[in-house]
Parts: structure tokens; C-alpha cells; sequence
């Protein structure tokens, strides 16, 4: 399970910068968006992330003669099934976990660039929380707090509704 994400700063950003981007982004646009990093070394990044199987092509700009390839996040790459996450060693999970981490950071990155401004108040909240539960209440709790996230995740969206990400880590 090859999981090279994290190989140095430049890659975490541009992976930051492609997260939920579906139609990608060209070398350009992410250099207007790192604007700390040059496009030279975007380049070798991006191919790197690419053979990598980190990034996938997945569309083609042509403005004139010239092709721009659109590169996206290959988010199969980074989906683990229950088995395999068993299987996995403690590395890969650190990693898997790691992009977990990433992809709450992006989230709440956008959060604050597109809704917070001068005349609204940040409505982020997170919380950190130590239980002392036995296995049988800590299953019990487990059980009750899938059922609630299933309730509000199996509504029928609203059409006048927000995306709104939550996010647990539970450490038994």
C-alpha cells in the first residue's frame, strides 16, 4: 500500500489545494494558487505525484496549440476498505489518518476563505473529550452515535441546505 502523500511540504500543499476539485486543476492554475512555488517545481512535483498514483489526468485545456493537462486528486488511491485496513501495517494507517487530518484542514481552510468575513463569526467548534467506559457502554455509545449520524446523513437534502463536514476520530 503505497501512500506517498506526504513525501515533503510542496506535495501536501498541492494535494490541500486538489481536494474535492473533481475537474482539476492545470499547472497554471496551481501556480497562481502556490504562488511560493515555482512552476518548474510544481511541474516535477505533479509528474512525481502522478507516477506516484497520487494524481490523475482528468481533462485537457487546449488554448491554441498548446495542451494543458488538469490534474485531480486519484481519491482511489487514498479509500481503504475495512479488510484491507485490518491488513494494513501501523505506517499506512498513520498515513491514512494523516489525509484524514488533511482533508478537515482543507475543509475548514474553505469554511473560512468562502462564509467567515469581518461581519459574520466563525462557527468552527471542535472538541477533544476523554470517557472512562467500559467495552459494553463504549460499544453502547458507538452503536447510539451511528445511528444519529445516520439520521441526519440519510435525510433528503435541503434545498436551501449548507454542506456541513463533521468529522470524529474515536481512540478506543
Amino acid at each position: 500500500m503505497e501512500f506517498d502523500l506526504f513525501k515533503n511540504q510542496v506535495r501536501f500543499k498541492i494535494a490541500l489545494e486538489l481536494i474535492d476539485v473533481d475537474e482539476g486543476y492545470s499547472i497554471m492554475q496551481l501556480n497562481k494558487l502556490l504562488k511560493e512555488v515555482s512552476q518548474a517545481t510544481l511541474y516535477r512535483h505533479v509528474n512525481s505525484m502522478v507516477d506516484d498514483d497520487l494524481l490523475k489526468v482528468v481533462g485537457i485545456n487546449r488554448i491554441g496549440k498548446v495542451e494543458e493537462k488538469l490534474y485531480a486528486l486519484n481519491t482511489q488511491a487514498y479509500k481503504i476498505s475495512e479488510e484491507d485496513w485490518q491488513s494494513a501495517t501501523y505506517g499506512d494507517k498513520i498515513k491514512f489518518v494523516t489525509y484524514f487530518f488533511m482533508y478537515i484542514l482543507q475543509n475548514y481552510k474553505d469554511y473560512h476563505e468562502n462564509r467567515v468575513t469581518e461581519d459574520t463569526q466563525d462557527q468552527a467548534t471542535f472538541s477533544l473529550v476523554k470517557m472512562n467506559l467500559t467495552d459494553d457502554s463504549f460499544e453502547d455509545f458507538q452503536s447510539e452515535l451511528t445511528t444519529l449520524i445516520e439520521k441526519y446523513y440519510n435525510r433528503k437534502e435541503d434545498e436551501d441546505g449548507t454542506d456541513r463536514t463533521i468529522s470524529m476520530v474515536i481512540i478506543p
